[in-house]
């Protein structure tokens, strides 16, 4: 039993960067936080939203475009395919109601940008600021902004050296990709929520743990909220 753990650990390790890079865009595209026809981010800006070489971007890129996901284009920037073209398992339907994938986020999220605060090291605090100032640039790229958000949130998660409930965060993140997308589609949406992650970010950087929670708690109560305006829109018509 010892030594079948010690051989999935090993497989584990060995999967490449470009293979975790992949499949987190894919998991984006699949999950509808990325829509058909959204224009991807060049290799250069992509590479710098990953925090990976323009290599592993290009060979991320590739990989996507053979699973038909996105389709690339010479001389111009990638664009996400319509479903039809996917050579890939259809994303799992929701199993869990928009208000059960808030109520999750807020338990652990808020707990995870209070744990940042107190635990994120420089290397991370640099990061935090580095995706914040990214997802500023990207405001009018909805592709690159969405993202630049999804790591913000994936740094903040793994910020706290809990692997198990970085994986939970992870699958509460998800499962909101869907709602989020409609939420910050609303005019001036997206810059409340850059603004939103900015303010985390600085309480991350005052390592002021009660702030990071607040700001978080506001930033999903105001996604929550424009997502059930959202859904009663769609009701209603």
């Amino acid at each position: 039993m010892h030594d079948s753990f010690a051989l999935l650990r090993s497989a584990v390790s060995k999967r490449t960067m470009r293979e975790q890079i992949t499949d987190r865009l894919a998991g984006m595209i699949l999950s509808g936080l990325l829509r058909p026809g959204d224009v991807m981010p060049g290799e250069r800006e992509l590479a710098a939203q990953l925090d990976v070489s323009r290599e592993t971007v290009r060979g991320a890129i590739q990989a996507l475009a053979a699973r038909g996901l996105i389709e690339v284009a010479q001389g111009a920037r990638s664009r996400v395919m319509p479903a039809a073209s996917w050579i890939a398992r259809p994303a799992p339907a929701a199993r869990y109601t928009p208000e059960e994938v808030h109520g999750a986020r807020l338990v652990l999220e808020v707990a995870a940008a209070r744990e940042a605060a107190r635990r994120a090291d420089a290397p991370t605090r640099a990061r935090l600021r580095e995706l914040v100032e990214e997802q500023g640039r990207a405001l009018e790229d909805p592709a690159a902004f969405h993202i630049c958000g999804a790591e913000f949130h994936a740094t903040l998660q793994r910020a706290g050296g809990n692997r198990l409930l970085a994986a939970l965060l992870a699958e509460a993140y998800g499962q909101s990709s869907e709602l989020s997308h409609r939420a910050l589609a609303a005019p001036g949406a997206m810059k409340k929520s850059w603004l939103d992650h900015k303010r985390i970010a600085a309480a991350v950087e005052a390592r002021d743990p009660e702030g990071a929670a607040a700001a978080m708690r506001q930033h999903l109560d105001r996604i929550g909220r424009a997502a059930k305006r959202t859904e009663d829109k769609r009701d209603a018509a």
